[in-house]
């Protein structure tokens, strides 16, 4: 790719790392001023709508790609029958070094950390929750109505038997809130856990720095407080619902208790960086 096809550098007074420990809602976030993540996305959406520009460069890949591909048929019919004599296969035509190995077992440990941290009770009772959550909203679909416009990008909730203006913006806007953490709290308490293991197996490491699996607790815990309210509000408007929404109200109630004594520090991390 030639240097001018990557998208310009974006200009303004960021906070380094802001984006690290955020829960990517950016149309929610007060501090996308402050983001070169966000500033660089809003640079390559421009971009995308370019239409000439577009079609420019799917040519310049249509062509790249022929020319690899002619290459590669090549060199296919160069070594169709390679000249390869008993010695020459003893010979390795790449060697692994100690770099190599050395990442390789690195990987091999953070696996380990993601698998022991996905087999946690929490990170489990986490997907427990999404999975229900997801099922309660399917099976409403006929009366808890969402309605997404993709020209204004405008999202809303109808429901059945229920006509105020007020209430009907409120209800949207804790359904939006309940799908948006639906499946994002367990990939964040995994993620919470994995850090914690690392720490755990290597404390001098981390020694003097503020923890990754602090950040992550952070936006899980506050997605289940916001979760929180959210059922709270659907629990005192949808009276026929009611029974079916205390457990999901129950089981973020556990979660939380559970992982602020799993992650004591997690409310004081600071965020967003200085």
């Amino acid at each position: 790719m030639h240097s001018k096809d990557y998208p310009k550098e974006p200009e303004g007074d960021f906070i380094p790392g802001i984006y690290n420990y955020c829960d990517r809602w950016c149309e929610r976030c007060i501090y996308t001023d402050k983001c070169r993540l966000f500033a660089t996305e809003n640079i390559i959406k421009e971009d995308i709508t370019k239409k000439k520009e577009q079609e420019q460069s799917i040519e310049r890949n249509k062509s790249f790609w022929n020319r690899i591909h002619k290459i590669i048929e090549e060199v296919e019919d160069l070594y169709d029958e390679p000249d390869v004599t008993e010695d020459d296969a003893t010979i390795p035509l790449f060697g692994k070094s100690e770099e190599d190995e050395e990442a390789e077992e690195a990987m091999k440990e953070y696996e380990a950390f993601r698998n022991k941290a996905a087999q946690h009770p929490l990170t489990k009772a986490a997907s427990d929750y999404s999975t229900r959550a997801y099922q309660w909203f399917k099976q409403r679909e006929g009366t808890l109505k969402q309605h997404y416009n993709q020209t204004t990008k405008e999202f809303r909730v109808t429901c059945q038997g229920i006509t105020d203006k007020e209430v009907l913006q409120k209800l949207t806007g804790a359904v939006e809130i309940i799908l948006w953490y639906e499946f994002q709290l367990s990939i964040k308490i995994k993620r919470a856990f994995t850090s914690l293991n690392q720490e755990e197996a290597e404390p001098e490491f981390f020694e003097g720095i503020q923890k990754d699996s602090e950040g992550s607790a952070r936006v899980a815990l506050i997605g289940i407080n916001r979760s929180i309210s959210s059922w709270s509000y659907l629990l005192h408007h949808l009276e026929t619902e009611r029974e079916s929404i205390r457990p999901m109200i129950k089981t973020l109630m556990q979660l939380k208790m559970k992982m602020e004594q799993n992650f004591p520090g997690a409310m004081n991390f600071k965020w967003p960086p200085e």
